[in-house]
C-alpha cells in the first residue's frame, strides 16, 4: 500500500493511538484487494466499527426520524402509508427497505456480492447494508415528493412588477424594445436562470402578489433587498389584500439604491391555514422566491447578469463540480474539483473515507465515500478517468414514476424507488469507462433512480458533463440531456461553461429546464424543479461566483487553486459539507479534503491512485 507521507502518518498514528482521551480518527484511508465479496469483507472488517455507527447515527437517529416528519403529508397523498406496517417508528425504514429491494434488481452478482461482505465483515444484515447503499438516491426522491407536496399548499409568486418600467425609455427586458405594453410586469412569475430585469431606475418601486387558496397571511411575509430586511411592520412596504386568495404587496425603498447595480429581492411568506397535525401549529412556508435584477448603468442584458452572494446568513451554497483543462490551467492539464453537501448531521463527517480497490482484474481506482457505502459521488480509475456526481432536485424521478403507475389504485400506490443509484454508476465508470466520453455514456445509458448532473474528465484531456433524469413519461430524450463547453443557449450564453475548457455545475438543471411537464396526479401538483428546489437558487448563485473566479484565474488553475476555490466560504455549506475532492489526472491523484465540518476545515491529503 503506497500512500504519500502524510496518508502513512495518518494512518501509523490512528494504529498505535490507544490512549483513554485519544480522539479516533474521522477519515480513514485504507486499500482492498481481490474479489467483490473479498473487498466487501476487508472493507467490513476493517471498519466494523464505523460502519456500524455510520449507520446507527445517520440513518436510525437522524434520517429515519427527519422523515417520518414527512409521514402524515405523504399518507394524505398515498393513504397506503397509514397502514399499521408503517406506524410506531417504522414508516422511514420500511419506505427504505421497499426502494432498496427494489433496486436490488438492478445490481449486478459483482454489487451484491461487495455488499454481502461488508454485512459479513460489519456484524450487520446485508438489508440494513443494502438500505445504507441506496439511501442517496431513495431519500432525495421521497423527499422531493413530501417537498412538492407542502409547497403545494403554501403561498406562491404570482407576478411581479418594476413599477414605472414601461415608461422609463429603457429596453428593461432585453426584447430590443423600449417602453411596450407589459414591460416590466411579469405574469406568471416563472423562476429564470438569469437576470428578470434589468437598468431600472434606482428608486422604483417593486410589486408583488402572492397567492394562496387559503389565502396569504401578510404578519408571515418578509422580504430581503440586498442586506435590508422589510417585514409587515415596514413603512417602505404596503399590503393590499385584493381578493381572499390574492395578496399585493408594494416596496418602494425610503433610500434608492445604487447606480449600476446587481441585486437581488428575496420574499417568502405563510398561509392563514394553520397545521395542526403533528404539532405545533404552524403555517405552510413557501420557498423563498429570488429576484436578480440591476439598476440603471450596470450596462447588462438579462443573460448576462450573475446573481451576486447573499450575505444574509439564511441560504446555504450547494454541492458543486468543477471541471478545468486547457486554456483554463496550467500545462493544460485537467482536474475536476468536487465540494459535496447534502446532510452531515453531526456524523457524516466522522466516518469518511478513502478505498483504493484494486480488483483481481481490472483497473485499481479510488473513491471518496463513508464507512460501509461501495462508492463515492467522485472517484477517479488509474487509467485516468475521473467523475463527480451533484444531486438535481426532479419531479422526474422514479418514485413519481412508480405513483403514476399506481394511480389507477392510488389507495395502494407506494413510493418505489428503481434504476441504478448514481453512486453504482461512478462504481462503474471506475471499472469500465476508458476516458471522458465513455463515461459519459454510462450515466447516459442507465435507468437512473433520481436527477443529477455530471462531470467527466480523463487524463489526455478529455472533458463531458451531463444532466440527466428517470424519464418517467418516455419523452424521446432518454431523461438525457448531454452539455458541451462550446454549447449555447437560446439566449446566447453558454449552458455551463466560461470557456472552451471548463464545465461549472451545481444541483440544478440549467439545459434540461422543463425537466417535467406541470400536471395533477390525484389532486397533486407536480411541476418542474426550477419551480420547487431549494437547489435552484442556491446553485445559481454558486454558479455565477466560482464561473467569476475561474476567468479571473483563467490560465493559472493547478490542484492548489482549486482547493482553494472549492474551501472558500461564499462555496461552503458550514453545517452540511460533506466532502471536497480535487482530481489531479497529470498525476493520478485523488487529493480529498474531509472529516470535520465543514469538510474543508480539513487539510487536503493525497491519495495515489496506483497501488
Amino acid at each position: 500500500m503506497t500512500f504519500t507521507k502524510p496518508v502513512s502518518l495518518f494512518l501509523a498514528a490512528s494504529l498505535v493511538a490507544c490512549g483513554p482521551f485519544t480522539k479516533p480518527p474521522t477519515r480513514e484511508l485504507i486499500e482492498v484487494r481481490g474479489t467483490p465479496y473479498d473487498r466487501g469483507l476487508q472493507h467490513g472488517t476493517q471498519l466494523r466499527s464505523k460502519v456500524r455507527s455510520f449507520y446507527t447515527t445517520l440513518l436510525t437517529n437522524s434520517l429515519f426520524p427527519y422523515l417520518s416528519r414527512e409521514q402524515p403529508d405523504i399518507a394524505s397523498f398515498l393513504p397506503e402509508y397509514a397502514a399499521e406496517r408503517y406506524q410506531n417508528g417504522n414508516f422511514a425504514y420500511e419506505l427504505m427497505l421497499d426502494s432498496a429491494k427494489n433496486i436490488e434488481r438492478s445490481l449486478n452478482r459483482a454489487t451484491r456480492e461487495e455488499l454481502q461482505g461488508i454485512a459479513d465483515g460489519s456484524g450487520m444484515t446485508y438489508d440494513q447494508i443494502l438500505v445504507l447503499n441506496t439511501f442517496f438516491d431513495t431519500v432525495l426522491a421521497v423527499r422531493g415528493v413530501a417537498l412538492a407536496i407542502r409547497l403545494a399548499r403554501a403561498p406562491l409568486l404570482k407576478s411581479v412588477e418594476f413599477v414605472g418600467a414601461d415608461t422609463d425609455g429603457v429596453d428593461n427586458d432585453s426584447d430590443g424594445m423600449i417602453d411596450e405594453a407589459g414591460e416590466g410586469r411579469v405574469e406568471p412569475y416563472i423562476p429564470e436562470l438569469y437576470g428578470l430585469a434589468v437598468e431600472l431606475a434606482p428608486a422604483a418601486a417593486i410589486r408583488l402578489v402572492l397567492t394562496e387558496v387559503d389565502g396569504v397571511d401578510p404578519a408571515t411575509v418578509r422580504i430581503f433587498l440586498g442586506n435590508q430586511l422589510y417585514t409587515a411592520d415596514s413603512p417602505e412596504m404596503v399590503m393590499t389584500e385584493l381578493s381572499p386568495t390574492d395578496l399585493q404587496v408594494t416596496l418602494t425603498p425610503s433610500t434608492p439604491l445604487e447606480g449600476a447595480l446587481t441585486t437581488t429581492l428575496v420574499i417568502g411568506g405563510g398561509d392563514k391555514k394553520l397545521i395542526t397535525v403533528p404539532l405545533p401549529a404552524r403555517a405552510s412556508f413557501m420557498r423563498d422566491e429570488e429576484l436578480a435584477f440591476t439598476t440603471r448603468g450596470a450596462g447588462l442584458s438579462r443573460r448576462d447578469v450573475r446573481r451576486p452572494a447573499l450575505t444574509d446568513g439564511r441560504t446555504r451554497p450547494p454541492p458543486i463540480a468543477i471541471g478545468a483543462r486547457g486554456s483554463m490551467t496550467v500545462g493544460g492539464m485537467p482536474f475536476i474539483a468536487h465540494h459535496f453537501s447534502l446532510l452531515d448531521a453531526n456524523t457524516a463527517h466522522k466516518h469518511t473515507i478513502a478505498i483504493r480497490h484494486v480488483p483481481e482484474t481490472g483497473p485499481a481506482f479510488v473513491t471518496v465515500g463513508w464507512a460501509g457505502i461501495v462508492y463515492g459521488l467522485s472517484g477517479m480509475s488509474d487509467r485516468g478517468v475521473g467523475y463527480a456526481c451533484d444531486p438535481a432536485d426532479t419531479l422526474d424521478n422514479s418514485v413519481v414514476g412508480s405513483v403514476l403507475e399506481q394511480v389507477a389504485d392510488i389507495a395502494r400506490a407506494k413510493l418505489l424507488a428503481k434504476g441504478m443509484p448514481i453512486g453504482f454508476l461512478g462504481r462503474k465508470i471506475l471499472e469500465q469507462a476508458t476516458d471522458a466520453a465513455s463515461a459519459r455514456e454510462v450515466v447516459a445509458q442507465a435507468e437512473r433512480v433520481y436527477g443529477w448532473t455530471c462531470v467527466f474528465a480523463d487524463k489526455t484531456g478529455g472533458l463531458e458533463a451531463i444532466e440527466v433524469d428517470s424519464d418517467i413519461f418516455n419523452d424521446g430524450t432518454r431523461g438525457t440531456f448531454p452539455l458541451s463547453t462550446t454549447e449555447l443557449d437560446a439566449t446566447g450564453r453558454r449552458y455551463a461553461s466560461t470557456s472552451d475548457d471548463d464545465f461549472v455545475l451545481g444541483s440544478n438543471f440549467v439545459k434540461n429546464v422543463p425537466d417535467i411537464a406541470t400536471l395533477n396526479v390525484a389532486g397533486q401538483r407536480i411541476v418542474p424543479q426550477r419551480q420547487w428546489s431549494g437547489f435552484f437558487y442556491r446553485s445559481r448563485r454558486a454558479v455565477d461566483g466560482v464561473k467569476g473566479r475561474l476567468e479571473a484565474a483563467k490560465g493559472t488553475i493547478d490542484a492548489a487553486f482549486l482547493e482553494q476555490l472549492v474551501a472558500d466560504p461564499q462555496f461552503v455549506d458550514q453545517s452540511d459539507s460533506m466532502n471536497a475532492v480535487v482530481l489531479d489526472f497529470e498525476h493520478l491523484q485523488v487529493r480529498s479534503a474531509m472529516g470535520e465540518v465543514p469538510a474543508t476545515n480539513a487539510p487536503f491529503e493525497v491519495t495515489e491512485v496506483r497501488p
